[in-house]
């Protein structure tokens, strides 16, 4: 039977203990296990995921500077507008594997596994900033299993996208900033700040997330410094933004010049092709959040097109955007009408008669207890705001200044969000992908909130158990997407 002992040390979350044979889990080993089994899951989808099922085609710019030896103009594909830095990447390895005589579908595939690989990493960045933190280990422990098992970010590991690769790199970001603040910003942990919010800003349009937290960081260490070092700060601070402000500055100039927009959108270079898209039949909206639509239907469908709460909620947990689903049902001519209807070329084809009623429990019970999360991060949110109080009343910049990297990595990320999606209100522009820049901010969002709950013993067993629950139903689900892969 489960036992939850009082806590021992600093060491010990749970222990197992059956009659004559006590199993203790230490924290290190836990995390390991929640490691294997993240690895597993996305390498797993990845191996069995065709290399062109993605959201879009970012081979092409890859291909482009295959053939032409340069990073091609921003209107000759729907995603050259992108920045540079992942499809040049991509383009050296790529270039590297050809050498050594692989194929074209060969490199496609070796290119996507690169992709699950920076996700890989990117777990593995978010447990360094974790352990960084001012948490217990159960919180920790919790907030590292929800990187680990979330179903979004397992799906888009095994996508070929420059996605991965910026929440990788923003949480470097984050990592670097963390010890940055830690070590009281010596010299060598800004120069590393300023050559990977450079390389970070050059990834995709939503990585500026970064320049409002460095701007918001730099500020708070201001605070309550004598004028003689603060004077020497300001200084360090402006010379370290300085590298990726004027290569990024340049790169907007350029892009005015030659595109007429400082940051230009294939929206805006193919409005045609976003116009076709449908939308809901209401106007959107920013402020209701209705996630048992989702659990009664959890795919897309022409009513469920204009709650923004609900469409980036659920798609967090499901693959209600299907790129998965549709390898899991033999009705291909109804998939087919489907996509079609995603990309305003025909009506909804109506409800999917043989869609496997295992496949909508597994949907329905993702999206219900995935709202478990979302209540302790509320409550998380809420215990960050009374910590940043009693640490700015004791004068604790330290902690002030790392905490503050969260709230401001989310509001930045929903507001970029927002103002496209007020911009064009399509539900492409709505994924719950865009949102996984702001992962390290959900996990300490939720640590945050888990010990908030921790010492009432009843509260600890209660979110071990819907955890338990929550992992399983995770495993079982990419299981089931990937052994539909398998079988095809």
């Amino acid at each position: 039977m489960l036992n939850f002992p009082e806590e021992r040390g600093p060491k010990t979350i749970l222990a197992l203990r059956w009659p004559r044979l006590p199993l203790p889990f230490t924290y290190k080993s836990i995390a390991l296990g929640f490691f294997i089994l993240a690895i597993l899951l996305r390498g797993s989808l990845c191996l069995l995921n065709p290399p062109e099922n993605s959201f879009d085609d970012h081979y092409q710019p890859i291909s482009l500077i295959l053939q032409y030896g340069t990073i091609p103009a921003k209107n000759d594909c729907w995603e050259c507008f992108q920045p540079p830095v992942f499809y040049a990447v991509s383009a050296k390895v790529g270039r590297l594997i050809f050498k050594m005589g692989a194929n074209r579908q060969q490199v496609k595939k070796i290119l996507q596994f690169i992709c699950c690989f920076y996700s890989i990493l990117n777990i593995g960045v978010i447990y360094l900033i974790l352990n960084k933190l001012n948490l217990s280990d159960f919180s920790r422990i919790i907030a590292f299993g929800f990187v680990c098992f979330l179903p979004r970010d397992i799906y888009m590991a095994a996508m070929h996208s420059n996605d991965t690769m910026s929440y990788l790199f923003v949480s470097i970001f984050i990592y670097t900033l963390v010890l940055s603040v830690d070590n009281n910003f010596r010299i060598k942990n800004l120069i590393l700040l300023a050559i990977i919010m450079t390389i970070t800003l050059f990834i995709k349009y939503n990585t500026l997330v970064v320049i409002p937290i460095a701007l918001s960081v730099f500020a708070v260490s201001l605070i309550n410094l004598p004028k003689s070092k603060r004077n020497k700060r300001i200084v360090a601070f402006c010379l370290t933004l300085l590298v990726p402000f004027l290569f990024f500055g340049t790169y907007m100039f350029h892009n005015i010049k030659k595109y007429g927009s400082a940051l230009p959108g294939n929206y805006e270079l193919f409005p045609n092709l976003i116009e076709s898209q449908p939308r809901g039949y209401v106007r959107l909206n920013f402020l209701n959040f209705k996630p048992w639509e989702s659990i009664e239907t959890p795919i897309l469908t022409p009513g469920k097109l204009s709650s923004f709460w609900t469409l980036i909620y659920s798609g967090m947990w499901f693959d209600t955007e299907p790129k998965f689903l549709c390898f899991m049902d033999s009705n291909t001519a109804w998939w087919r009408h489907y996509f079609a209807w995603g990309n305003g070329f025909r009506r909804f084809p109506g409800p999917n008669p043989s869609m496997s009623r295992l496949t909508l429990l597994e949907g329905s019970g993702l999206i219900t207890l995935g709202l478990f999360p979302l209540i302790l991060g509320i409550i998380g949110a809420f215990n960050l705001y009374s910590r940043e109080r009693n640490a700015w009343i004791n004068s604790d910049w330290v902690e002030i200044s790392k905490m503050s990297i969260f709230p401001i990595l989310f509001i930045a990320n929903t507001a970029g969000i927002i103002a496209i999606t007020t911009k064009l209100p399509f539900y492409s522009f709505m994924k719950a992908s865009f949102f996984l820049i702001s992962l390290p901010a959900f996990a300490v969002f939720l640590g945050l909130g888990v010990m908030a709950c921790e010492p009432q013993a009843i509260l600890k067993r209660a979110i071990t158990i819907i955890f338990i629950i929550l992992f399983t139903l995770v495993f079982f689900h990419i299981f089931h997407i990937a052994s539909a892969l398998y079988h095809l």
